[in-house]
């Protein structure tokens, strides 16, 4: 909820919340989604979990919606003022903890994605497919996730893993929104 309040987020359902700062959120997920995708593949890449990332990548979805607004993330004026840091993830407790927000920010971008088509006509294809996410199928890839994150239940190390690493990704959102709302403003 916290993140929700950050002052580049405030608004975002609103009708006047100015396309400028939605691109800046953009272009901050963008940054810090890469760093953390990177992560998680590099962890499924060394282990076999049951859970299937591959159709989940939220990247490819924001450079959709950033090749739309004609923003490109990668040049200087775009990149973060402080590096973005993610350590390895090392065991199923710390990935289900990084999945955790992500996966639970596909559920608020379904309010967020309505919003968008109906203030600024942004749809899947063009402009908001990052919050579209997974559309109809979102409640269903929520459950999937669910069901993967049941299986360290009672197993009180990679719980607490999961719960520390959700943690750390919550506030590396924040720090990275801050990061790009005081160098914009």
């Amino acid at each position: 909820m916290r993140i929700n309040h950050h002052p580049l987020l405030v608004g975002l359902t609103c009708r006047n919340y100015p396309v400028s700062t939605y691109r800046t959120v953009l272009i901050a997920y963008f940054h810090l989604y890469e760093k953390l995708e990177m992560r998680i593949a590099e962890f499924l890449q060394r282990h076999t979990v049951q859970f299937d990332y591959s159709d989940r990548l939220k990247l490819p979805w924001i450079r959709d919606d950033l090749i739309f607004l004609n923003e490109d993330p990668l040049i200087d004026a775009n990149l973060p003022a402080q590096g973005i840091e993610i350590p390895q993830i090392e065991n199923v407790g710390q990935l289900i903890g990084v999945l955790y927000p992500i996966e639970g920010a596909s559920l608020g971008g379904q309010v967020v994605s309505q919003h968008l088509k109906n203030n600024f006509q942004y749809s899947e294809a063009q402009g908001a497919r990052f919050f579209n996410g997974y559309g109809d199928k979102t409640s269903e890839k929520w459950a999937e996730f669910c069901h993967f994150s049941d299986s360290i239940q009672g197993r009180t190390e990679q719980c607490k893993a999961a719960e520390d690493a959700a943690l750390f990704v919550f506030n590396k959102f924040k720090e990275v929104l801050n990061d790009y709302y005081q160098s914009r403003h």
